[in-house]
């Protein structure tokens, strides 16, 4: 049960930065990606692909680059949508992720919040990734209300602690969230 518990864990929507050793192991082992959050995007999202979500995180110890996607755009209605999640290891010479077809529930109701989010704007996430660089490193970009406003989430590591930064859904522009 315990093990499952984990699994379950790690596959929240919420980016939780609680303990400071898995903060600081994360932000250690940014060091050895050989891929930013744009170049595994450019990598996966191909033809009308385009990427909802985008992390770095740790699995079972190692640096992992995941990008969620809607598989046929943002043309076409979440219900007739498929999700997927690309996720592999990016410390290695080549990124060479496992593709997932989302079948469950939460990945399924999460990814259509997206995919139904991103449908409103034309500010897409590598735009989003793009600003928010010039503040630190990357590390994750999703998409959530906050205040009852549509926003874009990214967390960034700054002076070697992870800071989420807002950026308004319409317009791209930062935020106070």
């Amino acid at each position: 049960m315990l093990v499952i518990a984990l699994g379950l864990a790690t596959l929240g929507s919420s980016i939780a930065w609680s303990e400071d050793s898995d903060q600081a192991a994360l932000i250690k082992a940014l060091d050895g990606a050989k891929l930013t959050l744009w170049q595994g995007i450019a990598q996966v999202a191909k033809g009308t692909e385009v990427p909802i979500e985008a992390k770095y995180e740790m699995v079972r110890g190692k640096l992992m680059l995941s990008i969620y996607t809607s598989a046929k755009g943002f043309d076409t209605a979440a219900e007739d949508n498929s999700f997927n999640e690309y996720i592999g290891d990016v410390t290695t010479a080549t990124w060479t992720p496992k593709k997932e077809v989302f079948a469950d529930l939460k990945h399924i109701a999460r990814s259509a919040q997206y995919h139904a989010l991103l449908s409103m704007t034309k500010v897409r996430i590598p735009t989003i990734i793009q600003k928010a660089s010039a503040q630190g490193t990357v590390l994750a970009v999703r998409e959530k209300i906050r205040g009852g406003r549509p926003v874009f989430e990214v967390m960034v590591v700054q002076d070697n602690a992870i800071r989420p930064t807002f950026y308004d859904l319409a317009t791209g522009e930062p935020t106070a969230g």
